[in-house]
């Protein structure tokens, strides 16, 4: 625990008493955060239930306090100045930010996963949903976006095979697989070409023609680099060629390393649900 004298803003103290407060937050796994005062009055931040908080830095005289859960150098001493708390709850470190003197936190809603992106610089945050038996892609697009959301693009295999379970680069790289997340979603598992609306909408310059280029809708992907032909079957048209296939999803299909299938816009037998996201801000 990293003690400091400070306060949460637009937090208050009324309520429960704790002389143990910091011992209390250390000891609950989900707790990341301990605020409390000499009295005793003590208030615990919870990871579930928290998406953003701000601390802000007081003096001794304020007689306030902020206690933050992290994992410090067990052999070191770092100067106060160059410590930078994170966060350690589930699968996604969280680093507290640092600007003069507030601290600020934010992380994704609920259990949505949190990706970092580097071509722009951005943080995703995405969740499959299953509606099984099945959803049509402008039903999934309206689902979405009545939870603030939008249907996602990805822009990487990462990305992809995390949806499918895979969360680990080296993972992907050597063929090694977790069970798969939408088999996790979806009771009896899927099948193969069986999978889950993504963003993404074939862009080629000369429409109805055949084309690797996709825009997105979502309005934070940008490039088509999750779309090479190690990650991505891109056959344009159905297999019987009655119609083009100028919408994306992540499937399981017959090679391992491709996720990502273009399939028909309409509407499939296939998809039994969607992967919605959110840029956070």
């Amino acid at each position: 625990m990293l003690k400091i004298f400070g306060l949460v803003l637009h937090a208050d103290l009324e309520g429960t008493v704790d002389p143990n407060c910091v011992q209390t937050c250390f000891e609950a796994s989900d707790c990341i955060l301990a605020y409390f005062d000499t009295s005793g009055r003590c208030q615990l931040f919870n990871f579930n239930e928290t998406e953003t908080l701000e601390v802000e830095e007081t003096t001794k005289a304020d007689e306030l306090f902020v206690a933050f859960k992290t994992t410090l150098p067990s052999n070191t001493c770092p100067a106060y100045d160059r410590i930078l708390p994170v966060v350690n709850i589930r699968e996604d470190p969280v680093s507290w930010k640092k600007s003069g003197t507030t601290f600020s936190f934010q992380k994704c809603i609920g259990d949505w996963k949190m990706f970092r992106r580097s071509n722009p610089e951005i943080t995703v945050c995405m969740k499959p949903f299953d509606f099984a038996p099945r959803i049509l892609r402008k039903d999934a697009v309206t689902v979405c976006e009545n939870m603030g959301a939008k249907l996602t693009g990805v822009v990487s295999a990462v990305e992809s095979r995390w949806i499918l379970g895979s969360t680990e680069l080296e993972n992907i790289l050597i063929f090694q697989y977790f069970p798969e997340k939408i088999n996790d979603l979806h009771e009896g598992g899927i099948g193969v070409y069986d999978g889950y609306w993504i963003d993404g909408i074939r862009n080629c310059e000369v429409p109805g023609t055949n084309c690797t280029t996709f825009r997105w809708t979502d309005n934070y992907t940008v490039g088509n680099d999750a779309l090479d032909a190690v990650n991505a079957a891109l056959s344009f048209s159905s297999y019987l060629g009655d119609y083009n296939e100028d919408c994306l999803a992540v499937e399981a299909t017959p090679i391992e390393t491709q996720t990502i299938n273009d399939v028909g816009c309409i509407g499939t037998a296939d998809e039994y649900g969607m992967v919605c996201g959110y840029r956070m801000v």
